[in-house]
């Protein structure tokens, strides 16, 4: 659990970071964002909740695929396939973000607005890839069983 724990805090530190850099554009981003009514990331606070709300419900996703493998409703296999799923579509909305990013309008937003935007599908990634590689079946512990049978 310990391991656990400290992940989800890191993410919580990235989830920060992240809401700092979308509410540090340039000039011509803070037009964009008036523009293109991206009211949600305005002020830190905004952008903290949308940021929070977004990697809340990617862990909140990982962390229900992996108590439904642990209660046995769904195999190890199918949980795995499920969340490299999550991780392929997640990295299709990294690809995404860097190709509307590159062009001319986006690309004159300010470097760390930039980095804000693309810290959020890393943090989604990362969160998918870590709950992939830390699934595990839960096993019965027959020892207990064992020692018991022979105290008898």
């Amino acid at each position: 659990m310990k391991p656990r724990l400290h992940f989800y805090l890191l993410i919580f530190v990235l989830v920060i970071l992240d809401s700092v850099l979308l509410t540090s554009p340039n000039l011509l981003g803070k037009i964009g964002l008036f523009f293109y009514k991206y009211h949600y990331l305005r002020t830190f606070p905004r952008a903290f909740l949308t940021v929070f709300l977004i990697a809340g419900l990617t862990v909140l996703l990982a962390e229900v695929i992996r108590s439904l493998i642990l209660l046995k409703f769904v195999s190890l296999k199918v949980g795995r396939f499920f969340i490299f799923l999550c991780v392929m579509v997640s990295i299709g909305w990294l690809v995404s973000v860097h190709l509307d990013f590159a062009k001319w309008a986006y690309s004159h937003t300010g470097i760390r607005f930039r980095y804000g935007v693309f810290l959020l599908p890393l943090i989604v990634i990362s969160t998918f890839v870590y709950t992939l590689f830390t699934l595990k079946e839960r096993h019965h512990d027959n020892s207990q069983i064992i020692e018991d049978e022979a105290a008898k």
